[in-house]
């Protein structure tokens, strides 16, 4: 897909979405008109199949998509500001990033207070998970690779180091400080959760699954009591309404005995309908203990 077309199609999408949006602060400049939602009609990207949170528009025999999720989709991260009435699309395409080494060296590194926050960076916020490295001296954050991608910022070049529990490769604070156009700020908000849910933006979906943490955070079994520290969430890319529950399990026993561990588990949102309304669940699809996995990976 040319740089071209990508532009008229987020232009396409952006006018559509500021049109609508903006009818809230400005309703002398609105017009009305008669569209339709097609939800027979299918979007396909790059040769595979999407599917986005409702169906797409069609007005005057053009289709109009939700311009966040088609952002996403197309590697850019979209922004609405109310108070300006400005729509920020900021662009993560970069067609003339260098190949990575096939062989690369990375520092080994493994989680240590892992948290993960929403941070703003050229108008537009991204999730972010962050780690500290234990056994290095020099108490400093590593930022997920991953999400440093998202913001825009071409990572070729810069030393990385690759967590041993979760496989993913990490950036320093001063290795990204080389690559930043401007310092990013955390992100606080009214409903402030110690944890952020990256890549689902359905809202009964993030409430089915911050109820679903928060109903998780202790258990009891035969005066055993596990403690959960959530870390993020995950949308899995490709898998329809999966999620990588990451978080710090704490398991407390009546003889004092302590033990901590690193889980995964992978949740699944089902959609329940019937004539009179639509609701979600949450349940388990698997759990994977973090250390298992890492030495699986150290010992194929």
């Amino acid at each position: 897909m040319t740089m071209n077309r990508i532009k008229r199609v987020f232009w396409m999408a952006a006018l559509m979405g500021s049109t609508f949006t903006a009818g809230v602060y400005a309703e002398d400049v609105l017009q009305k008109v008669e569209a339709y939602l097609r939800p027979d009609f299918r979007l396909v990207l790059d040769g595979k199949p999407v599917q986005l949170s409702g169906p797409p528009l069609i007005y005057e025999d053009k289709s109009y998509l939700p311009l966040a999720e088609l952002g996403r989709l197309m590697g850019a991260n979209v922004l609405w500001r109310g108070e300006t009435k400005t729509i920020y699309i900021n662009s993560r395409i970069n067609p003339e990033q260098k190949v990575e080494e096939r062989n690369p060296n990375y520092e080994s590194i493994e989680l240590y207070n892992p948290y993960s926050i929403t941070l703003k960076y050229l108008g537009a916020e991204y999730p972010m998970l962050i780690t500290y490295n234990n056994s290095s001296t020099n108490y400093a954050p590593y930022y997920r690779e991953s999400d440093v991608k998202r913001m825009g910022i071409d990572t070729n070049g810069l030393n990385k180091a690759k967590e041993r529990l979760t496989g993913a490769l990490f950036i320093s604070e001063s290795e990204l400080n080389k690559r930043l156009r401007e310092t990013p700020e955390q992100v606080y908000s009214a409903d402030y959760e110690s944890y952020v849910i990256n890549g689902e933006l359905h809202p009964e979906k993030l409430k089915m699954l911050r109820s679903h943490v928060k109903n998780t955070l202790v258990a009891n079994y035969d005066n055993i009591y596990m403690y959960r520290k959530p870390i993020i969430i995950d949308k899995v890319t490709g898998e329809e309404d999966m999620y990588d529950y990451y978080y710090l399990e704490t398991v407390r026993a009546q003889d004092g005995y302590v033990f901590e561990r690193y889980w995964k588990d992978r949740l699944k949102v089902n959609k329940n309908s019937d004539w009179l309304n639509t609701s979600y669940t949450v349940n388990i699809y698997s759990k994977t203990d973090l250390e298992d996995e890492a030495i699986k990976r150290e010992n194929p």
